[in-house]
This record gives C-alpha cells, structure tokens and sequence, in this order.
C-alpha cells in the first residue's frame, strides 16, 4: 500500500493541467474510508472459530507426528487473519483509485481529441504511467492475498477462495489492557526471579505463581516492550491520520470555491494516502506482536508447568 499512487501521483503533482484527474481522485480517497467500511458484511466466521477449527485438526495431526504447539497453531491464525484484513482493506483501495484512473484518463483522451491544447500526448502518457503503477500494486495485493489464504486454509483445511468472508472487517487494534510488565506478569500467573512476589500478594489473588528464569522472564520482556512501541506507533499514526483527513477536506474545499490550487491539493492527497498505509500497516503490527506476546506467554507457562 506504500507505494500505491505515490509514482503516480508524483508524476502527475507537477502538471496543474491535470485538475480533472485532482477532483476524480479525491473522490477514491473519501470513498476508501467510509463508503468502501460501510459496504463491507460482517463475516460470518469469526476469528476465534478459525482458531478453533485449527486446532481442532491439528490435533488430529497427532498421530503422524506433525502437529505444532497450540500456541503456534493459535499465532498462525491470527497473523495470516491479520494479513488477509490488511490487504483487503489496501486491495479495495488500490480498486477505487485505478477506476478513477481510466475515468481521468478517458476524460484526458476525449479533451486531447476535441482539440484542446491543455492536454497533450505526453500528459496522457504520464497518466497511463501513473495507472500501469496502480495495476502493478493490485497484482501484488491479490498474490499476498492469495497466498496469506493458502497459509490459512491448510491451518484449518479448508480452500479459501476470493469471496470467502473471512477478514472482510475493518482492520481494527485488539485489546491490550497491560499498563506495565509487572502487571502483566502478575496478570499470567508469573512472579519474576529478581523481583519475587510476596505471599501477601499470591494470597490476595487466591492462585499459585509460577517462578520465571531470568531467560524466560527477558523473552517476554522484549516481546512486551515490542507490544507497547507498536502501540505508541499505532497511537501517532490514528492522529496524524485525522490531521491528515482534515487537511486533505480542507484543501479540497478550498479548491471546489477557487481559493485553492491542484499542487496544494495534490500534496494533501500525497501525505494522507502514505499515512494512511503507515496506518493500516501499524494496526498490523501491533496486532501481531500481541500475538506474539501471547505465544510466548502460553509456551512459558506450558514449560515451566511441565516440570512443577
């Protein structure tokens, strides 16, 4: 999604004559976050079924000897889950902006013949470059897709074919509650080795706590530092997102009354379509490392349970 119309769009940001194509890509950009969300059915299979039913047949798996953790079933899952909703969400965009694409570059084609010097060969040229880098991306989207739902399919072993419904919400941060490492741990049933708990706490809480080593205890350390800077990430990118949206509404609007000009709107477009990827890919990863975290959680507790 990174790159999806910034070739384009910069050939183009240096062509005032292009103004048509300004006003028909505007359009892709408000469509892609609202009308496209709004479009999309809830899917009827939801993440923790798909969880469910890989586990299930790796169970299964067991007699020949080629079953994984369910820990790691579990990480798989979510992480190609995840991947499917990302690319969706880029792929519908990358849709949109190639059909205003052909629209500007028929409208171009139709001026270019009716004798007006505003448009030349060279521009519609320019134009088809910036489509031909459009369709470029939809390619690569659609094989990312196509692999992410083989790896999900053989987790659950069933094909998932494009009108599956499976990942077609808006990508969306999950829940992480954990304000501190400390909390986190007690929160797991851990208490650390260079900071044991005390009884007082372990009775407070009606439970047993397992003693991590400091090599586990530092495993999880990072996997939890890496949760909480994608998150800081995340958080920077969601505001920049609506700082971003707001100035590409208000450069559009001061176009549509004449007090703006096509460099300035193409700017604002420029910045919100790269924050707007940077956004969907930070929602990504911040899913994905609490994925993380949570494997590691599992596997830690089932290691060290293993041998109490």
């Amino acid at each position: 999604m990174s790159k999806i119309l910034l070739n384009g769009i910069f050939i183009l940001s240096k062509y005032t004559s292009f103004i048509m194509v300004v006003a028909l890509l505007i359009s892709c950009q408000f469509t892609n976050s609202s009308s496209w969300a709004e479009s999309k059915s809830k899917p009827t299979t939801s993440l923790q079924e798909i969880i469910e039913f890989a586990l299930d047949i790796n169970s299964k798996s067991l007699s020949i000897n080629n079953s994984l953790p369910s820990e790691d079933v579990t990480f798989l899952v979510k992480k190609y889950y995840y991947q499917i909703q990302t690319k969706l969400e880029q792929l519908a965009t990358a849709k949109e902006v190639r059909g205003h694409f052909q629209k500007a570059v028929k409208k171009s084609e139709e001026t270019f013949e009716q004798g007006d010097e505003v448009i030349s060969r060279s521009d519609i040229t320019k134009l088809n470059l910036g489509l031909s880098d459009i369709l470029g991306n939809i390619v690569d989207l659609e094989y990312d897709l196509q692999i992410a739902r083989l790896d999900l399919g053989k987790l659950i072993n069933r094909e998932l074919k494009s009108n599956s419904d499976i990942g077609k919400i808006d990508p969306s941060p999950i829940k992480f509650v954990h304000n501190n490492f400390a909390d986190f741990l007690r929160d797991k049933s851990f208490s650390s080795k260079k900071k044991k708990q005390t009884a007082d706490i372990a009775v407070s809480f009606n439970r047993e706590f397992l003693e991590l080593s400091e090599a586990d205890e530092l495993i999880l350390y990072k996997a939890y530092i890496s949760v909480k800077t994608s998150n800081a990430k995340m958080m920077i990118g969601k505001k920049n997102r609506k700082i971003t949206r707001a100035l590409l509404i208000t450069e559009a609007a001061n176009y549509d009354f004449g007090i703006g000009n096509s460099e300035e709107l193409f700017e604002a477009l420029i910045i919100y379509t790269r924050v707007f990827s940077s956004y969907l890919d930070s929602i990504y990863t911040f899913n994905l490392a609490v994925a993380n975290l949570e494997r590691l959680n599992d596997s830690t507790y089932r290691s060290i349970d293993k041998f109490n």
